[in-house]
């Protein structure tokens, strides 16, 4: 984005190419947090986070597009988990009984459509990350956007989330890089 507190921000494939890099795709509007960027989100902000993050799961309501990356397609019994405690900022699934609120402030993945249609974690604040931090914010993702701000994830056309979905490799350690032009 062109500033912290912007809503809007152009998103921009890139792959390693020699000792330098190739602009791959078109650059796209992506919209973000509705309170920016901030390179110490937490819980209860509407921020991006800021930094360089690892791409390494998928998942979405809808088949698998046909990613090299682990692809859940979710059912009406996946949650992303926010609530605070061991299972902060994880994936579970359970229609009953759960160990966790089957409400706010976790996501049921199925029911958020568009957005999850598809999407790809942003490994911020994850174990994939290393470590987990209770209230540091969780349910960051890439995924489709509805023309509005979001609560923290990057989010842009479906059609622009599949392509990615379909380039990305995980041999190539993919990451999403989020801050300032």
């Amino acid at each position: 984005a062109e500033a912290t507190g912007n809503t809007v921000a152009t998103l921009q494939t890139w792959q390693r190419a020699g000792s330098g890099w190739t602009k791959v795709g078109p650059a796209v509007t992506a919209h973000i947090g509705s309170q920016g960027m901030s390179a110490s989100p937490s819980a209860p902000r509407s921020a991006t986070p800021m930094g360089s993050f690892t791409l390494t799961q998928a998942f979405g309501r809808d088949a698998d597009p046909g990613t090299a990356l682990p692809y859940l397609r979710t059912t009406p019994s996946d949650w992303w988990i926010s609530q605070s405690g061991s299972l902060y900022n994880t994936h579970q699934r359970c229609s009953s009984g759960c160990r966790f609120n089957q409400g706010s402030p976790n996501e049921h993945l199925y029911y958020e459509t568009p957005f999850y249609n598809y999407a790809v974690v942003i490994d911020y604040n994850t174990r994939n990350a290393g470590v987990v931090r209770q209230g540091a914010g969780s349910a960051f993702f890439l995924h489709v956007t509805d023309g509005a701000a979001t609560a923290g994830c990057v989010a842009v056309p479906q059609a622009q989330v599949v392509r990615i979905l379909r380039w990305l490799q995980p041999a190539d350690h993919p990451r999403i890089l989020i801050g300032v032009n």
